[in-house]
């Protein structure tokens, strides 16, 4: 505990020494500045010498030296790195093999400055401080520590260096753990989101067991980037336990290892910014041969054959989400003027608009509202002195100053409506009466638009024909009952009671009767009114009674048919239409009266034939809609019980078309090869699909998902199956 305590104290020094050396805002070189925060031998200085030399040349990042300053120092670590020496013969300076070793630890601040190039397009100018690692030490102080910090708490991100060598000394890994999270407050304090992207480069990684190449060197995938929005222990869990991690036991406890010993860093960090990444690199792609000791350190010289792992990924996402993060931060910036302007035009615009909208239009629609209601909605049904109430509502709405000078496009609309109270036209009203009428005609006269009746209780089954027909001419039928509107509308309604009656009857011929005499009896009072559609209603419902007895005696010869094509097309079930129904319908056929319902039969026989087509080798289009992750498939078509040859069947990606011959009772095999595995053209697949169905064309159309690699292809057929499937018409 009391050491605790010391690295607490160390750690509120560090804050306190920060914010001096905040203060003191120096005047560094212009650009991207990109803090690296790392104690000594944590490998800075070797780091950027060999990312110098490895981005040189390469498609994602290069890197260019833009000052002298910079090029003298690169220079000089690169001679010590790789051992090059320089003589100077007669007229002419020669390199030669020197003694390699390690550049001395940085005695003070160095700004180095590249030029970056970002995947062959953007430049962009960065600063890095180089600086001996001493200063970031908590029990440090003075000038470089505050002028260290300061630059930090400009940096537009910081990339925090981590030496795995430390590991087994505890109280050393400590103490860079608190310095690490010191300079995070800094940055963020109170658990704030943090403002700048933030990594953690574990250089020197060639020591850690499991450790073996460049796959290794990014921790956390970009699809799986919502793991940092967690806790550090969802986290930590969701990383090992990842198949990456999982899969190489020495490396899984390489990194269980250091996420262990950096935890009180990562739970700081993990949860407060999505813009945070691990990377294990090494500078020398091998440990370095141990040489000597000096006070307090080893003494190491470069390998004999340089091979760095991994050293561009951290630069390169730095400088990738540094962008990205500017972007966010520029349209956040662009949407606060936004926000602001738009609250500024709802302030001048609110008033009018509300007046208009809240006040204005809301009670002159309302007084028409209630004209509307008590005439049941119909307009032809309300009074002249309703009328007039509505005419003036909309004349004093449209000749208002806020309408005619702030919302000139609303007194158009206005004045057709009033002028449309103002022009009210009693034959327009019988008129729309008379089409109502005809089309009520023309269901009574087609027996297959007629309501049909449920047989559970009795009651009738409308469609949306039949309840907009007796709506129409309830809201006729309203409003000033000495009217022909009123008394047409009646006359009509009393028609439409009693042939709904004669329906739910059928057997009963006193109701048809009863319609025929109505008909007669309003002919002969009311001839001086009755319209032609009127007559022609009369026509139709007369002849009823005669259809429905030719109705009654098919129906005791067989079998209502109209409930037999709802049942049969109603059903989307590829094996009840294409083997039940047919059994089914063969039954049916033995029932009907050839002389009463041979068109019914005649669709029977037309359904079973349609049906028959499926016994028969039919040619299908199968494109291939999705396909994830540049995976294939094979498709091969077999008859029952057979395997499949694989040997001349292609490969299929995404977006590929193809054709395949199938009849019922064929199986369909699809073979699923992960790109990651070798194919061995369906034999071995990393997946398989078996439809064995008799109908298995019906499974092969749409999503298709594959357990075993848990991914899932989508399939469109030309023409589609169910397309195909018999249909009683």
């Amino acid at each position: 505990m009391k050491i605790l305590g010391l690295f607490k104290k160390g750690s509120k020094a560090v804050s306190k020494a920060g914010k001096k050396g905040g203060d003191k805002a120096a005047a560094w070189p212009s650009g991207t500045k990109i803090g690296v925060y790392g104690h000594t031998n944590s490998g800075k200085t070797v780091y950027f010498t060999v990312l110098n030399e490895e981005s040189k040349m390469g498609r994602d990042l290069q890197l260019s030296i833009t000052d002298d300053a910079t090029a003298g120092e690169i220079l000089s670590n690169y001679r010590n790195i790789w051992g090059v020496a320089t003589e100077m013969g007669t007229g002419t300076m020669v390199d030669t093999r020197g003694e390699k070793k390690f550049p001395e630890p940085t005695t003070d601040e160095i700004p180095l400055q590249f030029n970056a190039i970002i995947d062959g397009e953007d430049k962009i100018p960065i600063v890095v401080l180089d600086y001996n690692g001493k200063a970031v030490s908590i029990t440090e102080t003075g000038e470089l520590k505050e002028r260290v910090n300061g630059y930090m708490l400009q940096a537009d991100g910081i990339m925090f260096f981590y030496d795995p060598k430390i590991l087994g000394a505890e109280l050393e890994t400590k103490a860079h753990v608190s310095s690490f999270i010191g300079m995070l407050e800094k940055l963020a304090p109170l658990k704030k989101k943090l403002h700048i992207p933030v990594s953690l480069v574990i250089t020197k990684a060639d020591i850690l067991p499991g450790f073996s190449g460049d796959d290794q060197t990014v921790l956390v995938s970009s699809e799986n980037e919502s793991w940092l929005s967690e806790n550090f222990d969802a986290f930590q869990d969701m990383v090992l336990s990842s198949n990456k991690i999982a899969s190489n036991s020495a490396w899984a406890g390489s990194v269980r290892n250091i996420l262990f010993n950096l935890r009180d860093f990562l739970k700081v960090v993990v949860g407060r910014t999505l813009n945070f990444q691990i990377f294990f690199i090494s500078n020398t792609g091998s440990t370095p041969e141990k040489i000597g000791a000096d006070v307090g350190r080893s003494i190491y010289a470069p390998p004999a054959r340089i091979r760095p792992v991994g050293v561009k990924a951290p630069l390169y996402w730095m400088i990738n989400t540094i962008r990205r993060a500017k972007r966010v931060r520029g349209l956040k910036r662009f949407t606060k003027v936004v926000a602001t302007l738009s609250i500024i035009w709802m302030i001048l615009v609110s008033i009018p608009y509300l007046w208009n909208t809240v006040w204005l239009l809301p009670r002159t629609i309302h007084i028409e509202d209630s004209v509307l209601a008590s005439a049941n909605g119909n307009f032809y049904n309300t009074t002249t002195k309703d009328r007039s109430l509505v005419k003036d509502a909309w004349r004093k709405y449209s000749q208002s100053w806020i309408i005619s000078n702030i919302f000139p496009k609303f007194k158009n609309p206005a004045d057709r409506i009033r002028t449309r109270y103002e022009e009210f036209n009693l034959a327009e009203a019988l008129e729309q009466l008379d089409l109502t009428i005809i089309r009520f005609t023309a269901v009574v006269k087609d027996t297959s638009l007629w309501p049909k009746m449920n047989p559970s209780d009795k009651s009738l089954l409308m469609t949306k024909e039949h309840t907009s027909i007796e709506d129409e001419l309830n809201n006729f039928h309203a409003g000033d009952d000495n009217t022909e509107l009123f008394r047409r509308s009646g006359r009509a309604l009393t028609y439409w009671e009693l042939y709904k009656n004669s329906i739910l009857n059928p057997a009963d011929t006193s109701t048809w009767e009863t319609i025929r005499q109505q008909v007669l009896q309003d002919q002969n009072l009311y001839v001086a009114e009755i319209s032609n559609a009127e007559k022609g209603l009369g026509q139709a419902l007369m002849t009823g009674q005669k259809v429905t007895k030719e109705k009654v005696v098919a129906q005791k010869a067989g079998v209502e048919f109209d409930n037999v094509i709802e049942n049969v097309n109603g059903n989307s079930d590829p094996d009840y239409r294409i083997n039940k129904a047919v059994r089914e319908l063969r039954q049916i056929r033995g029932q009907l009266n050839p002389e009463l319902q041979g068109n019914e039969m005649a669709m029977i026989d037309r359904y079973i034939n349609a049906a028959k087509a499926f016994d028969e080798r039919r040619k299908f289009s199968v494109r291939i809609q999705k396909l994830p992750d540049q995976d294939h498939v094979h498709i091969e078509v077999v008859t029952k019980g057979k395997d499949p040859g694989w040997g001349e069947i292609s490969q299929y990606f995404e977006g590929d078309e193809i054709e395949i011959w199938w009849k019922k009772g064929y199986e369909i095999h699809i073979a699923y090869d992960l790109v990651t595995d070798q194919c061995a053209w369906g034999k071995t697949a990393s997946d398989r699909k078996v439809f064995d169905s008799e109908l298995s064309i019906f499974d092969l159309n749409g999503e298709i998902r594959f357990s075993n690699v848990n991914k899932s292809i989508s399939i469109r057929m030309k023409p589609d199956p169910r397309e195909l499937l018999p249909k009683l018409e």
